[in-house]
């Protein structure tokens, strides 16, 4: 079963977005895992800005595309820290509520899964862009490019909101503005070519799980029939 998302994006920021075909809601999940959240943020999260790569012998050093696209858009501050994060599966066993809703969404276990406890402070700000693609995502950058990179077709992406949403916290898919999300709300999109952004400009922090993976035909299928109205509990 192929992906349900159409792709890429048309890059018209005037043309109106249909919940769907790129981004959607496909569940509200309903459990307790306040007592994970502060577990997490216990493990100490470690500050995540969107022009620095970590290496191995060198931290926080940026990527030459990085560097390129920094001076290609001296208008914007790539430098800001986007959100803090902590691999929750690094910790087995210690986060049993993040660990169901994972394996809930069906993901190819024999493939790369990464999983993040994603907070987003006060202030914090991802720009636009798409995942893996350095700086503004512009249409000659991507369409219009044969030599961009798509995701492997396979690959998706979910978002999952752990608490109630505050004034000031906005999520940005394409030409969709998200608010006034529920704890539990669970987001997945076109990952290849998608630009989306995130901003905390509550008084709060914003926690989310950010899971990543290879998606299996019940992962496709899920995001296929998946709706606000389906609540499972975890």
């Amino acid at each position: 079963m192929p992906s349900p998302f159409k792709k890429p994006w048309h890059f018209d920021k005037f043309k109106e977005d249909k919940e769907g075909d790129y981004v959607k809601i496909v569940g509200i999940l309903q459990g307790d895992w306040k007592a994970e959240i502060e577990h997490a943020r216990s493990k100490g999260v470690t500050n995540q800005n969107y022009n620095e790569q970590r290496y191995e012998h060198a931290a926080n050093v940026k990527s030459k595309d990085h560097v390129v696209e920094d001076a290609d858009n001296p208008d914007g501050k790539p430098e800001a820290t986007m959100f803090r994060k902590v691999n929750y599966d690094k910790f087995p066993g210690e986060f049993p509520q993040f660990t169901k809703i994972t394996n809930m969404l069906g993901f190819n276990t024999n493939e790369k899964l990464t999983c993040k406890f994603n907070d987003q402070y006060p202030n914090d700000q991802l720009m636009w862009h798409i995942d893996n693609l350095p700086g503004n995502p512009r249409k000659d950058r991507v369409i219009d490019n044969p030599e961009f990179k798509y995701q492997h077709p396979d690959k998706v992406r979910f978002l999952i909101t752990l608490e109630d949403w505050e004034p000031g916290q906005i999520f940005q898919f394409g030409n969709i503005v998200y608010t006034q999300w529920e704890a539990g709300t669970i987001f997945a999109w076109e990952w290849s070519t998608l630009p989306h952004v995130t901003w905390n400009g509550s008084w709060t922090k914003r926690p989310c799980l950010q899971i990543t993976g290879t998606a299996t035909e019940d992962t496709w299928d899920i995001i296929a029939r998946g709706s606000k109205d389906w609540t499972p509990i975890v």
